[in-house]
């Protein structure tokens, strides 16, 4: 049995900042009275940890007589990222919009070998739905698969590293009342995480964390020994 002290550490800025829509500039004549204008903006998302943050860990393992150690987790974790776009009507300032969520959950597990000042790797699974709303809408489901490169013991935690997922895109075909900005069609394709923030670490197993961060992000996670 391993006892590896408390420590979290979660990675979240930069590691999932999106700048994902589309390219268009905005129209901002004061003299046009019927004309339909429109604008895009790029949603980017900024991230800092609220007060609202769970760690609850244990020092429990299992070790086989090779030394070598396995745990399986869940997680889902909800992102404002996808189709975004506004439209203003020049004649009177009347703003419409449509904003987007990405919801992804999954499960995973791994192994580590403790004999070999543990390292590890693993595979995983999960499904992201990406819901559009507003003037634009629209509604698409991914499964997909990804790897966990590698686990690693830094600093007296273990932390274990999500690869991309694959398929790497997703698409959201949109309908929309009126004409959408250039650059935010159907044909957009956006990147996602595997899952959330990319990778994570903990000082112990069981561990179980709930984040909710500004910007409407929040992600969860449980990891346990395999019985």
């Amino acid at each position: 049995m391993i006892a590896i002290a408390l420590i979290a550490v979660i990675a979240v800025a930069g590691v999932a900042a999106y700048t994902l829509i589309g390219t268009g500039s905005k129209s901002t004549s004061g003299t046009q009275s019927s004309t339909q204008t429109s604008t895009t903006t790029q949603s980017s998302t900024t991230t800092s940890v609220s007060s609202q943050t769970t760690l609850t860990t244990s020092t429990s393992s299992k070790t086989s007589s090779s030394g070598l150690k396995t745990y399986s987790g869940s997680f889902n974790y909800s992102n404002p990222i996808g189709p975004f776009g506004e439209l203003t009507f020049s004649n009177n300032d009347t703003v419409k919009e449509y904003t987007s969520v990405e919801v992804a959950s999954g499960s995973f597990e791994f192994s580590i070998n403790s004999s070999i000042i543990d390292v590890g790797n693993g595979t995983g699974h999960g499904t992201l739905t990406v819901t559009t709303t507003g003037f634009c809408s629209g509604k698409t489901t991914v499964p997909y698969t990804f790897l966990i490169p590698d686990v690693a013991s830094l600093g007296g935690n273990i932390t274990i590293f999500f690869g991309s997922p694959t398929p790497g895109n997703f698409t959201v075909p949109l309908t929309c009342t009126a004409t959408a900005p250039p650059g935010s069609s159907n044909g957009d394709t956006f990147p996602y995480l595997s899952d959330y923030p990319g990778e994570i670490s903990v000082p112990s197993f069981p561990a179980t964390v709930n984040q909710h961060l500004s910007g409407n992000i929040s992600y969860w996670f449980s990891i346990s020994p395999t019985d």
